[in-house]
Parts: structure tokens; C-alpha cells; sequence
């Protein structure tokens, strides 16, 4: 019974032993030269400005959320579109109605989102009240920038002198209400 399960716990079991052989003699034989720009932190090739500690709109979550509950849409519509075509037509006919009422759900959730507001990027376009509509709400925001758009490539020589001191951002604030220095 349990015979159908051998090639599968040998198949784990070989590529952990590889895996952990590749770790391993890495380990043991590889170079170790640590200079000072291999241990900075690397961010898509530009020098890493601000702190970790930066607050994100809540915008980014919902979106990140419901691109996993469409992605799992996906998970479920792929084995169904690959037995469908298997099944006798009654069968057919049965599994089409269930997907479909699987879809009319999602696209329900998917028009309820948008009558939310949750894709909406811009808060200007959201407000329905005339009497709060100004024209420094109606105008465009500054595009975000985080402050090394324009900053060229990037020199490893050149390090900044002295302490950093945050002068923004989650830590700025904490050390300026513990008495930090500015």
C-alpha cells in the first residue's frame, strides 16, 4: 500500500542531499573576501536611502490581497479546463454550470471591490459631496520620488562621511520625541 509513496520520499530524500551537499561544500571551500560594499545592502542597484521603517498606504495590501484571491482563481480554473474535455456530455454540462457560478461569484466580489473604492489610486475622484470639492483637491499629485531618481551610477568609493542621522521617517520622529539628535 504504502510502495507508491517510495519514489516520491527518494526523490526528497536525493534532493536534500544535494541541496544540502551544495550548501555545505559552498561553505567549506568557497571564498572569503568581505570588503565593505559587499556587506551594504543592495536595492535594485541605486544606494539605499531612508530608513526600513517607512509606512505604506494600505492601498498596497488590499491590492496584494486580492491579487492572491485571483490567482487562486487561476489554481482552481486549470484542472477544470484539463478534465473538462475527458467527461461525458452530462458531465459536461454539469461541471460548465458549476464554473460558471464559480465565476459569477468572483466577478460579484470583483464589482464589489471596484464599487468600494478599492482599486481607486487617486482619493479626488472619490469625493461625491460639492461643497468639499476644492481646487487644490482636484489638482494632480507630484509624482512620488525617493530621492535618487536622478543620482547617476553608483560610485561604491563613495561612502558618506560621519553618523547618519535620520532627518525623516518613523525613527527621525522617535528620536526627536526621546530628545535625539536632529
Amino acid at each position: 500500500m504504502t510502495s507508491g509513496y517510495i519514489p516520491i520520499v527518494a526523490l526528497i530524500l536525493i534532493a536534500a542531499i544535494i541541496g544540502g551537499a551544495m550548501i555545505g561544500l559552498s561553505f567549506l571551500f568557497g571564498p572569503r573576501k568581505p570588503t565593505l560594499q559587499k556587506s551594504t545592502s543592495y536595492e535594485c542597484g541605486m544606494t539605499p536611502v531612508g530608513n526600513a521603517r517607512e509606512r505604506f498606504p494600505i492601498k498596497f495590501y488590499l491590492v496584494a490581497m486580492l491579487f492572491i484571491v485571483f490567482d487562486i482563481e487561476t489554481i482552481f480554473l486549470w484542472p477544470w479546463a484539463v478534465s473538462y474535455g475527458n467527461q461525458t456530455f452530462g458531465m459536461k454540462q454539469f461541471f460548465l454550470s458549476e464554473m460558471l457560478v464559480f465565476v459569477v461569484i468572483l466577478f460579484i466580489g470583483y464589482f464589489y471591490i471596484l464599487g468600494k473604492g478599492a482599486l481607486d489610486w487617486d482619493e479626488s475622484d472619490r469625493t461625491t459631496s460639492r461643497d468639499i470639492i476644492t481646487p487644490e483637491l482636484l489638482t494632480k499629485r507630484a509624482p512620488i520620488r525617493f530621492g535618487n531618481e536622478d543620482s547617476g551610477d553608483v560610485d561604491p568609493s563613495r561612502r558618506p562621511q560621519g553618523a547618519r542621522v535620520p532627518t525623516y521617517g518613523a525613527s527621525s520622529q522617535e528620536e526627536g520625541l526621546s530628545g535625539g539628535v536632529r
